[in-house]
């Protein structure tokens, strides 16, 4: 009993002993854990599910000058689908089984009746997003990725897919758990930068030319340090899935100035870019655009651009550069601004800055009715004859050979007066035309201008009217600017200001030279480049409505076949200049007075956009002559619609000041027929019906006036183009059906 009972009070000292000892092990770790070792744990611990995580900025808008937004931030996607086969699992998470045998049940993320009803909707998001890839195809990319023998997890189905088209995938019931989030360890959301217009002046806002890093050409380049802000470092809280979310602790205040070294700070703020405005207007911008692509198509042009800058702050309004790619398109280039980069020889446009340079020089006097050789002449045994395209032998006074582009005269005058002092004329010439780098605010490649030297009798000659000198179309642009300012240069620009605090804080006019000439020597020139659009070489752009100023310009670039350069470059209204414009085409098969409707294109649009200008002396002198005698409509007519609301006719009469017909004012649409006896001079108007159960006529009309003529008869429309209604399909007078649809084909 003895024995036994030792035997027990050992064994319960053993358990005693254990139990203690393995409380005391507890006791010991939960004192090691919480005061000897707990700074590390509360360290590991607060890394798992806190840490400091970088926050990128978000980059500023570009606006252009109308307040549209050229440039802005968007997010997109990578669709990548889930179609691995996986066992089934219930709320709890526990593998289900088939009722009736221990079989594992397998599932897709996306079952099989979502999958059926929805894909189609799926495959035309995707073609809506991407219209040159059909539905079918995407439809057919899907189902074998589905219908595999090795399904996977993530499958990409196409990148760079729009957030909204990625979000409404999403939303479509059962896709929800079908569209990968996470790829390695990182969202598929991820940010572009998006130009709203495409194309339209893209080589101004700028090309992002880095796929690994952000490295921009354009205005996104030059004001790099404005948009991009900074990025922050934020401590933040995990969530599931690996999301993490602000805490909106551990951050420090800093001001937008102040700086900062963010290797010493635990946490700091993002700093979002700021926006900037340009001076680029869309709706100049969009004129010119696919008026210079639709002059450069026609006459087979390798590249061309458009130039329109404000005369007194040297903003540019429109910069449209436009090259020739492989595929037969027109498209602005990353590293190649046609208006900045290209060096060219400018030809007749250049004589204006020979004869600023002639009339600023003290030690002769131009006269505006000096005599002077056109025609052909041979200056010396040792240079070629010198001659005009299509002018006789003669002699023709200054204004004369200015207004014709003699190349004779212009020769003639430099050698009168500089043959024996070469590096004068080449001197003046120099002070007065930047040669110079502008260095404008926009990344992108500029080169030095230059010239041959004046030594030889050719080279000279040539010189003298346009051959020899590299120039670039915005250098010469900005010269003219310079005459149409009165001779004060300013320094192009293209951003306009920077927002801050919800204000445009302007940026200053950069002048370059306060006086390339004196103040008459600009009106001089004024008068002169007035009578190249009067009676000379531009004569096909003169219109009544406003006066310009200009110059053509025919550079030969290949004498063999024969293909030249041409340009048109002036300001208007010549009267009060408050606009300079330049227009090049590069290797056409024609001269420079081809270039000039662009030209008028962009100036036209001006012109009506802008309410300071007063440019109506046709209508005045009309609403002049409507007062005196109503015999003098015949000479001055009434504007002319082709089919119009007659509230908008009148209401155009209104404004322009003119006395409306007197046709009735129940008939919702008029017409415009020529005067005839019968009708008097007043009624030039009169009513204008649809024909009923027929397809009317929209020739002539806008589309603005044609829509609302069809739906107003219950037909649909469809159109292409832009302009007036030059065809439609069916024709006119076509019996109408229940169905019928009308296609416009518009020109302008």
């Amino acid at each position: 009993m003895k024995d036994r009972s030792s035997q027990r009070s050992k064994i319960a000292l053993l358990f005693i002993l254990l139990v203690v000892g393995f409380g005391g092990a507890l006791l010991w770790a939960s004192i090691k854990v919480t005061w000897i070792d707990g700074d590390m744990w509360r360290k590991r611990a607060e890394k798992l599910t806190k840490n400091y995580i970088d926050k990128k900025a978000q980059r500023g808008n570009i606006y252009s000058a109308d307040g549209k937004i050229l440039a802005t931030t968007v997010p997109e996607c990578d669709l990548y689908l889930d179609f691995a086969i996986r066992p089934a699992r219930d709320s709890k998470g526990e593998i289900k089984f088939k009722k009736d045998s221990k079989d594992t049940i397998f599932e897709t993320p996306i079952a099989d009746s979502n999958y059926t009803k929805y894909i189609d909707s799926v495959c035309l998001i995707l073609h809506n997003a991407f219209p040159d890839s059909s539905a079918a195809s995407f439809k057919k990319l899907i189902d074998s990725k589905r219908n595999a023998k090795k399904r996977s997890g993530c499958i990409r189905i196409k990148r760079h897919v729009p957030y909204s088209d990625w979000d409404r995938i999403c939303k479509l019931p059962g896709w929800g758990r079908g569209v990968v989030k996470y790829v390695d360890g990182k969202s598929v959301i991820h940010n572009k930068r998006f130009h709203t217009y495409g194309n339209l002046a893209e080589s101004v806002i700028g090309f992002n030319i880095s796929y690994l890093e952000e490295k921009y050409t354009g205005l996104e380049g030059y004001y790099d340090s404005i948009l991009r802000g900074r990025d922050g470092r934020l401590l933040c809280r995990r969530l599931t899935w690996g999301s993490w979310i602000p805490v909106g602790q551990g951050t420090i205040t800093v001001s937008e100035g102040d700086s900062l070294r963010t290797d010493t700070i635990p946490g700091y703020p993002v700093i979002n870019g700021q926006h900037i405005v340009s001076t680029i207007d869309t709706r100049l911008q969009d004129i010119a655009h696919y008026s210079l692509e639709r002059a450069l198509r026609r006459y087979g042009s390798d590249a061309g651009c458009a130039i329109l800058i404000e005369a007194e702050t040297g903003n540019v309004l429109v910069c449209s550069s436009l090259i020739l790619d492989t595929t037969g398109r027109y498209l602005e280039m990353p590293f190649r601004n046609v208006a900045v980069s290209d060096l060219y020889e400018p030809g007749s446009i250049f004589k204006p800055v020979l004869l600023t340079a002639m009339y600023e020089d003290p030690s002769f006097t131009l006269e505006r009715d000096m005599m002077l050789p056109v025609g052909r002449k041979t200056f010396s045994s040792k240079s070629k004859t010198v001659e005009d395209h299509d002018i006789p032998n003669g002699e023709y006074p200054l204004w004369k050979a200015v207004a014709v582009s003699s190349n004779v005269a212009f020769c003639e005058l430099a050698w009168r007066f500089y043959n024996n002092r070469r590096d004068s004329l080449f001197a003046q010439v120099s002070r007065i035309f930047p040669y110079q780098k502008l260095n404008c605010d926009i990344v992108t490649n500029e080169f030095k201008c230059h010239t041959h030297p004046l030594t030889y009798d050719n080279d000279f000659l040539r010189f003298c009217y346009g051959y020899t000198s590299s120039v670039s179309p915005l250098r010469m642009a900005t010269f003219y600017n310079a005459l149409a300012n009165k001779g004060r240069m300013v320094k192009p620009r293209f951003c306009r200001g920077v927002i801050k605090n919800g204000e445009l804080v302007e940026l200053p006019t950069e002048v370059i030279n306060e006086h390339i000439c004196s103040v008459e020597t600009a009106e001089t020139l004024r008068d002169l480049l007035i009578g190249v659009v009067e009676g000379g070489t531009g004569d096909n752009i003169k219109n009544d409505t406003y006066s310009i100023a200009g110059k053509t310009g025919t550079a030969v670039t290949s004498p063999n076949a024969p293909t030249s350069n041409a340009t048109f470059v002036g300001f208007f209204p010549a009267d009060k200049p408050k606009y300079t414009c330049l227009v090049m085409m590069q290797n056409i098969r024609m001269f420079g007075r081809n270039a000039a409707p662009v030209f008028q294109d962009i100036a036209d649009c001006v012109v009506s956009l802008d309410k300071e200008l007063d440019c109506r002396p046709t209508i005045k002198k009309m609403a002049e002559l409507r007062k005196k005698d109503n015999s003098a409509v015949s000479s001055y007519p009434l504007p002319t619609v082709n089919k119009a609301p007659q509230a908008a006719v009148r209401l155009a009469h209104r404004r322009l000041g003119l006395n409306y017909s007197n046709i009735s004012r129940q008939s919702v649409w008029c017409t415009f027929v020529d005067n005839n006896d019968e009708l008097g001079t007043k009624a030039a108007y009169v009513p204008y019906s649809p024909p009923r159960g027929q397809v009317p006529n929209c020739y002539g009309m806008t589309i603005k006036d044609a829509l609302l003529l069809c739906r107003s008869m219950g037909i649909d429309v469809s159109y292409e183009g832009y302009g007036k209604v030059v065809s439609q399909e069916p024709k006119s007078r076509t019996p109408l059906t229940k169905n019928t649809k009308v296609h416009l084909i518009l020109r302008n």
